[in-house]
């Protein structure tokens, strides 16, 4: 074995001694090339500006970008353009909320501003800001709602989930993990709801307020503190209702939290919704009682929707998928579908799964605000 062979290092290649003639290249190379290109500029015409070719300054790309694989489940992932909105007021403070839409033919990934409008509210006795009607006769249901982009030929769904900020990690897992087209519902309770709902708008959901209402076996099963019960009266209701509604703001309307009770009665649910729809709300009934009488208050100036099925009372992510598609199943037969869950880590990974694969089943997931006018006017 050659000397050389112990002593060159593991895993490099035998170095070779430089070669004479790839000196003697390297000398006339570069003059020889340009002499051939002063030849072909000649030939070519000069300085014919027909000939002349620019010479185009590419940006540097970067560094090549990670592409995560696709989620394990059997809904492919969407991309979704973005599109701007930009709130004229200033986010966080009580001023100008209005949302500009720069290109509304686009639907995707949008902030909300999370700043009320001034001329939408007013001041409650307990110090919250209540809702109203602007003077120019615009609604918080228009004022605060999600841009849809062009959904024509495409059945309507809306998902609502509700709970978020009872447990302020669950929510905020919620709002990252779902699409902006996901509605979300916050009751008036919670370690920090103004700030909650702050994030949520910037991830462009819209916002219902879950109001607590008397379930059967109540106080047994209680929903919160100023709860609307039958045995309260309608004065007394109102004042809680003001109470409860002066906890946030920016919200397109209400749902129920609980009250199979409340919402079987005319003469307890009347007043609630005649003051919530003469303050520009809407009222979701959240599909969980076969007795509710939400639907029979219903008019053309109160905006009251019912879900068609809740998602989630079983939680496991099969049964949550027969759910959806049997939402799917309603809204191919009527144009559109409501929906209610609660943020369960399980409703929320199904919810998001379903999302990216409703393009491709011919589906726009949609806000509820949206469902008003289901067919689009």
């Amino acid at each position: 074995m050659a000397a050389d062979e112990l002593t060159r290092p593991l895993g490099l290649p035998r170095q070779r001694k430089p070669r004479r003639w790839l000196v003697i290249v390297a000398l006339i190379a570069p003059p020889l090339a340009l002499a051939v290109g002063l030849l072909v500029f000649l030939i070519a015409g000069g300085d014919d500006p027909a000939h002349v070719v620019a010479a185009v300054d590419t940006p540097d790309a970067g560094p090549t970008a990670s592409i995560a694989p696709p989620p394990a489940d059997d809904y492919p992932r969407q991309t979704e353009p973005l599109v701007e909105v930009t709130p004229t007021g200033t986010l966080g403070e009580v001023g100008g909320g209005e949302v500009v839409i720069t290109d509304p033919g686009r639907p995707g990934p949008v902030r909300l501003a999370a700043a009320p409008r001034e001329d939408l509210i007013e001041p409650g006795e307990d110090g919250g800001l209540l809702p109203r009607i602007g003077d120019d006769g615009t609604r918080p249901l228009e004022a605060y709602a999600r841009p849809v982009g062009d959904v024509d030929g495409m059945k309507r769904i809306a998902i609502v989930i509700g709970g978020i900020g009872i447990e302020g990690e669950t929510g905020k897992a919620a709002i990252a993990g779902l699409p902006g087209e996901v509605t979300l519902a916050l009751p008036p309770y919670g370690d920090d709801q103004p700030a909650m709902v702050a994030e949520a708008r910037a991830g462009g959901h819209e916002i219902l307020l879950q109001l607590p209402m008397e379930p059967y076996n109540y106080p047994d099963i209680d929903p919160g503190p100023n709860t609307l019960t039958v045995a309260a009266g309608s004065s007394k209701n109102l004042g809680r209702l003001h109470w409860l509604l002066g906890q946030i703001t920016t919200y397109v309307g209400v749902m129920n939290y609980m009250g199979a009770r409340f919402t079987g009665d005319d003469q307890a649910l009347a007043p609630v919704i005649g003051d919530i729809a003469g303050r520009g709300l809407l009222f979701l009934d959240d599909g969980s009682s076969a007795r509710s009488r939400v639907m029979n208050i219903a008019s053309s100036s109160a905006p009251v929707l019912k879900a068609d099925l809740v998602l989630d009372g079983d939680t496991t992510p099969a049964a949550i998928d027969a759910r959806l598609d049997q939402l799917v199943a309603i809204a191919e037969q009527r144009g559109y579908a409501i929906a209610t869950a609660t943020a369960f880590p399980s409703t929320v990974d199904r919810v998001a799964a379903f999302a990216r694969a409703a393009a491709s089943r011919g589906i726009a997931l949609v806000p509820i605000s949206d469902i008003v006018h289901p067919d689009g006017t």
